[in-house]
């Protein structure tokens, strides 16, 4: 039963850099539970970044197994983005969400005209 609250798992994961075999990350067990807050500490070049790119699904080259429970999906914001100078990080971040955005500014524009007056004829439209 417990395992239905679990949308997110991570089963033996590692990670080795090819240029110089240096392990970043080995045999990593975790789960999440839907509603959990996490947060993910440790020293710089730890492995933390390479963690959250495997997650995000950024990252492709690793020993292991990560899967989401259907349904559930991630969003990512590198570190360092590339972004676009003549742009506000607000700009930015809606260029993200924009699908979200789109159905929002919809259900405003419905919510809108249900505000005016209407006559029979659009009422029974």
């Amino acid at each position: 039963m417990a395992d239905e609250k679990i949308i997110f798992s991570m089963n033996g994961v590692g990670k080795v850099l090819p240029h110089n075999n240096k392990v970043i990350l080995k045999d990593i067990y975790l789960s999440f539970f839907y509603g959990a807050k996490i947060g993910i500490i440790g020293l710089n070049g730890s492995g933390k970044s390479t963690l959250m790119k495997i997650i995000a699904g950024v990252e492709k080259s690793y020993r292991g197994e990560v899967v989401w429970a259907p349904g559930y999906s991630v969003g990512y914001l590198e570190q360092e983005p590339q972004m676009d100078p003549d742009k506000t990080v607000i700009e930015v971040v809606q260029e993200g969400v924009q699908e979200v955005m789109d159905v929002l500014n919809e259900y405003n524009e419905i919510s809108m005209k249900f505000m005016e007056p209407m006559d029979d004829d659009q009422m029974n439209a």
